[in-house]
């Protein structure tokens, strides 16, 4: 009994891990492949359910909003409650990773029928540990009862497969796949950590030459761990001067603010505007918000995080300033500049929008961000000589395109960016992202925007720049790392700094955005 409780329960912590600790037990003979297959299936059940009967209890706490913000989007989900779309999405939301959470606890506050929920979900979950364990036995033959390798290759089949389906319920996804080897052709689209894997060893040595492994940390002590990752983009923004023309009017919509206070600070921004997470990382959640529908919904997908609403720049053009002062420097130094283009394909009158962008030889390599970004109108036919803007969001892994802007360096722009940075205290080494008008004015420094500031965790994003060599790109990412541990030693060596080091919630912020793939991890 005491292995089919751990396996029940342990379904409401990691589903995919307690599956394959069922089909361990049944294999070992410590429990019966029928009561194995009972607590999989009942606690994966009861788990689903769960998620709908939130969600219906959070519709009985919302039922006094109605004629108030959430009025026209309550009155859509309930228009929806009856629909055979919603019906097939809760059936196959339990074979597509990351979906779950928000589709079934959805189906509850729509107030889909519980009964058909009920049939939908059993029938689902019967099918995928049936599977599971069909697979597990056939697994058990092949590797002649090997338990080392069976159940981490159920644990590899479950988690690959969900994956897979997730890519091949779509069309436009299927045809994508296609073109995903053509990302290994350029280190410009390889996996974060495989490009960054040399830089390892590299920390490890500067590490060991320093006498620290947390330099990085101290290289802007007023921000958590320097701004290495996980840290408050209003940590930064907060400093600004209002009065400052580069300065983009900036408001935190905290977690747990008041209505009234929400809806406050909400009227001093006009639509559209922009909403992010205040913690963020590579585009994530960045979102343009045209009309209050956006917004409440925004708003329910991020509830409980802290957010940042901000006016949308006026400007076009967008550049990320590398920027760096040892504290002991009057004047800081600009590393480097990367100028920012965004993507646009060009309407024939005849191909639909998915098919331009498998036709583009570049956005075809990411064509699975383009294809979420833009879902409902990829079978739109693009009128002849019509440009359609792919991404508005200057991140790479969102589609912006990055090109070396060493041009754009001036005295005068440099003397500019000094001047915005020395607004943020004990700020000495990051990248400030900003919009601008054009290169003209912007080279003498004026007529620009900064939309955000990043700290130690920032790199010289002009490494991307198609025309960058792998060597070239290193050396650059060497030469980053060593500044930043340079300064990081000085900073600690003048005892009067104090930095704000968390270790185990930067350990955190790297795991959620190494597993994140919610549908904020594509921008507008």
């Amino acid at each position: 009994m005491a292995y089919f409780l751990s396996i029940f329960f342990g379904t409401f912590v990691l589903e995919d891990l307690a599956l394959v600790s069922g089909l361990g037990l049944a294999l070992e003979q410590k429990l019966s492949w029928e009561l194995a297959f009972l607590a999989c299936f009942l606690g994966i059940s009861i788990g689903d359910l769960a998620l709908y009967e939130l969600g219906a209890l959070a519709k009985r706490f919302a039922s006094n909003l109605r004629g108030g913000r959430w009025h026209s989007w309550l009155l859509r989900l309930e228009r929806s409650k009856d629909s055979t779309s919603l019906g097939y999405a809760v059936f196959f939301t339990r074979f597509v990773p990351g979906t779950r959470l928000l589709t079934y606890t959805l189906a509850g506050f729509a107030g889909y029928s519980r009964a058909r929920f009920l049939v939908i979900t059993l029938v689902s979950v019967f099918i995928w540990v049936l599977a599971a364990f069909l697979l597990g036995g056939s697994l058990q033959v092949l590797f002649g009862g090997r338990l080392l390798l069976i159940l981490p290759a159920i644990l590899l089949l479950l988690v690959g497969g969900r994956f897979l389906l997730a890519k091949l319920r779509d069309p436009w996804h299927r045809r994508a796949l296609v073109h995903s080897w053509r990302k290994w052709q350029s280190f410009e689209f390889w996996p974060a950590w495989l490009f960054y894997l040399p830089i390892v060893p590299y920390y490890a040595y500067l590490s060991l030459r320093g006498g620290s492994l947390l330099l990085p940390f101290y290289a802007n002590p007023g921000v958590l761990n320097g701004g290495l990752i996980g840290e408050s983009k209003w940590d930064f923004l907060q400093h600004l001067s209002a009065d400052d023309p580069g300065t983009l009017p900036t408001a935190p919509i905290v977690a747990g603010l008041s209505l009234e206070e929400r809806e406050r600070r909400f009227q001093n921004f006009s639509y559209p505007f922009i909403l992010k997470p205040d913690i963020g990382q590579r585009g994530y959640g960045v979102r343009v918000i045209r009309n209050q529908a956006e917004r409440d919904a925004y708003l329910l997908g991020n509830e409980g995080k802290t957010l940042l609403a901000q006016t949308k720049s006026q400007y076009q053009r967008e550049a990320g300033v590398f920027y760096y002062r040892h504290p002991g420097e009057e004047t800081g130094h600009i590393f480097s500049i990367t100028d920012k283009l965004f993507p646009f394909l060009t309407g024939n009158g005849l191909d639909a929008l998915g098919t331009l962008i498998l036709k583009d030889p570049r956005a075809r390599i990411i064509a699975a961000v383009y294809f979420s970004r833009h879902s409902a109108r990829l079978s739109e036919v693009i009128p002849a000589g019509e440009q359609f803007l792919l991404s508005e969001c200057g991140n790479h892994c969102q589609g912006a395109i990055f090109k070396n802007g060493a041009a754009l360096i001036t005295p005068e722009l440099s003397a500019r960016i000094d001047e915005i940075a020395k607004q943020i205290p004990d700020f000495y080494f990051g990248r400030v992202d900003l919009r601008y008008r054009d290169q003209e004015s912007f080279r003498r420094g004026e007529h620009f925007e900064v939309i955000e500031v990043n700290g130690a965790g920032a790199e010289a994003t002009h490494i991307w720049d198609p025309t960058t060599t792998l060597p070239e790109a290193y050396r650059t990412l060497f030469e980053q790392w060593k500044i930043l541990f340079t300064i990081g030693g000085e900073v600690k060596k003048l005892r009067s700094q104090k930095p704000r080091i968390r270790v185990l919630g930067l350990l955190a912020e790297c795991f959620s955005v190494f597993r994140r793939s919610d549908a904020f991890s594509v921008s507008s």
